[in-house]
């Protein structure tokens, strides 16, 4: 397994075990609690069947088949990360999933998820026939949907539509941007600056790539 994992990926099994690669069947087995961060690839995840709960940050690509067949699966969280597709989750025994600030345009997949009962969306560039039709039909069926506010979630919209891979979302009563995935920084977890309402009503109407000026990494890759 070794010359495969992911060097970051093979970090959080090795704290989670307690000692270096290799690990035993039964040790695999064993973890039911595992905590990854800037993880490029989740190829081998699969090993670790007593998974209970798994959290994600700052992972890019977020491939959820690599977690078929963790039949113990009831919480999975996973921010600031690449997570494109929710196409697997049904197939996982989730009861949570917290998905903000990644990049779910279509929950299609997840009105199959009759398990679901925790789901929290915010910072995500969905459609609008995900955000206006099927979270409310979630939520009629019994599932608890975090989304974002009307402006947030449009602005988010937006800028992904433009091909701008920044969100914004709302933590109390700030606005902020975040960059998620790894495309654009190594730390999309970080640095998320504080925006004005005027701020977001500005970026919805005028030039997107203007979000630039928000954040002061000197090594930011810009948009081409």
């Amino acid at each position: 397994m070794s010359a495969t994992l992911d060097p970051a990926l093979r970090k959080s099994l090795e704290r989670a075990v307690g000692h270096d690669e290799p690990f035993t069947d039964e040790e695999c087995k064993n973890v039911t609690d595992l905590h990854v961060r800037h993880a490029r690839s989740l190829y081998g995840l699969r090993k670790f069947g007593g998974l209970e709960v798994l959290t994600l940050v700052a992972c890019d690509p977020v491939d959820l088949s690599q977690a078929a067949g963790l039949k113990m699966l009831s919480s999975l969280n996973v921010r600031d990360s690449g997570l494109r597709s929710v196409a697997d989750i049904p197939g996982l025994p989730l009861i949570s999933c917290y998905a903000p600030r990644n990049f779910i345009t279509d929950i299609t997949p997840l009105m199959g998820a009759s398990r679901l009962s925790n789901l929290d969306l915010t910072g995500n560039p969905l459609s609008e026939h995900s955000y206006r039709e099927l979270v409310p039909r979630l939520a009629e069926e019994g599932c608890r949907v975090l989304v974002s506010d009307e402006l947030e979630w449009k602005l988010t919209h937006h800028l992904h539509k433009q091909g701008v891979p920044v969100s914004c979302y709302r933590k109390r009563e700030d606005y902020r941007l975040c960059r998620p995935g790894l495309e654009i920084t190594d730390s999309p977890e970080y640095a998320h600056p504080v925006i004005q309402r005027s701020d977001v009503t500005s970026l919805l109407s005028g030039d997107p790539h203007r979000v630039h000026i928000y954040f002061e990494d000197e090594g930011l890759v810009p948009f081409a």
